[in-house]
């Protein structure tokens, strides 16, 4: 019923004109309706009035049996930016719009790391072969390291590539198109690593340490979210948790966890994992707080 009612709300405002030219061509004709009907018109009314409660009241039950929302999901529902989904759930997307907004690019350095480094990576990898054998050559695990495919998105002032989110987004394409198990290798350290979050909220000491060994695939990145009972939901962390403490005067964390199903975790030299941190002591004042934390365990 409350989408029904939505679905309406939004009909009526974009027809509001024509419903008006409808309503000055055939007002005698409704007025005649009113003093011929009046009965009907009451109905529709008192039809129209409980169907209201009973959307108010499905909406308070409803209400109820939900999970209140977290202090992790109110910051992540308040943060990024409103593009063309807007337009979807408005009703009215317009692909003119889309093709006007936005104009994605490749730059000279982009387009010169496609067309060679990607066909050079692909003309050293056979699918089936890496189906059978579960693993790359040396050679191309080599190549991947020295070309810094694992470091697409970190700035080049760290050692990495500085690329747009584009143009690794076009590198995995390609690389999907001669090796799954490629493309799902380099996407992980360039969209699930910690490269990003630590370029934009690491310490000096963090970047310092962490930057460059994931830019040259010194150490290869995995994240680690998914637990067996809480899948890879981020606000349901059952099972992974870390509490606050404090330890011959130096503040941390203690953390459990069960993890399965992460990707490159086999070979990865760092883990971000994903956590429900506690600080049931108060201990970390106005330096953090408690909700969903990404700790590092190399």
């Amino acid at each position: 019923m409350l989408i029904s009612k939505g679905a309406l709300g939004v009909t009526t405002q974009m027809h509001s004109s024509s419903r008006a030219l409808s309503t000055l061509s055939s007002s005698n004709y409704f007025s005649k309706t009113r003093s011929t009907h009046p009965n009907k018109t009451s109905q529709a009314r008192n039809i129209v009035g409980l169907v209201d409660a009973i959307d108010k009241r499905v909406y308070r039950w409803a209400k109820g049996v939900m999970p209140p929302i977290s202090q992790t999901e109110q910051i992540a529902l308040g943060s990024g930016t409103i593009g063309f989904d807007r337009d979807i759930f408005t009703g009215s997307p317009s692909l003119q719009h889309l093709v006007d907004t936005y104009e994605p690019k490749l730059s000279p350095e982009e387009e010169v790391f496609i067309n060679e480094k990607v066909d050079k990576l692909c003309s050293l990898l056979n699918d089936h072969d890496v189906s059978m054998s579960k693993d790359f050559t040396k050679e191309a695990w080599d190549y991947m390291r020295s070309e810094r495919f694992f470091g697409m998105k970190i700035p080049k002032e760290w050692g990495g590539l500085g690329f747009s989110t584009h143009a690794v987004s076009q590198v995995l394409a390609k690389l999907a198109t001669h090796c799954f198990d490629a493309n799902a290798t380099v996407a992980v350290p360039n969209s699930l690593g910690p490269g990003e979050l630590l370029a934009r909220y690491g310490t000096v000491e963090q970047k310092e340490y962490f930057m460059p060994r994931l830019a040259d695939g010194t150490l290869i990145p995995c994240f680690g979210l998914t637990g067996p009972h809480s899948g890879s939901d981020a606000t349901s962390l059952i099972g992974s948790s870390c509490v606050v403490e404090k330890r011959d005067g130096e503040l941390g964390v203690r953390a459990s966890f069960n993890k399965r199903y992460i990707t490159l975790a086999p070979i990865a030299g760092v883990v971000g994992l994903g956590l429900n941190l506690s600080d049931p002591e108060g201990l970390l004042g106005e330096k953090g707080s408690e909700g969903f934390t990404v700790a590092l365990l190399e």
